[in-house]
């Protein structure tokens, strides 16, 4: 017994070893979710845009995401951020330890072209 717990204990011990991560200056995205274009504003023919403020958690999620401008206004708000809140982000990593990144801004447009 006492045997298998000294193997179970050296199994966790080695486990518990991380390597520091690579710093990174800024969180950078890893994959993102396009949005929604509503459809009342497909038949509107309605063009426009929402720039947002936003932090990047130690885990590369979007949080604290805020509209800042839009064009239309209140068109596209509810439809950017969900999208934007479903971004993944390498976080950025100071000292090989990742933290957050704080107060970054973005732009999502809204055209019908693409």
């Amino acid at each position: 017994m006492k045997y298998l717990l000294s193997i179970i204990a050296a199994l966790l011990i080695t486990g518990c070893n991380t390597t520091p991560l690579q710093d990174s200056p800024t969180a950078t995205v890893k994959s993102t979710v396009p949005p929604k274009y509503p459809v009342a504003e497909v038949r509107n023919k309605t063009e426009g845009f929402v720039t947002m403020s936003y932090d990047v958690d130690s885990y590369g999620r979007p949080n604290n995401i805020k509209v800042i401008n839009a064009k239309p206004e209140q068109v596209f708000n509810s439809e950017a951020k969900r999208a934007l809140s479903k971004w993944q982000y390498s976080p950025k990593v100071v000292n090989g330890v990742a933290v957050p990144d704080k107060n970054l801004e973005i732009t999502i447009e809204f055209n019908l072209d693409n």
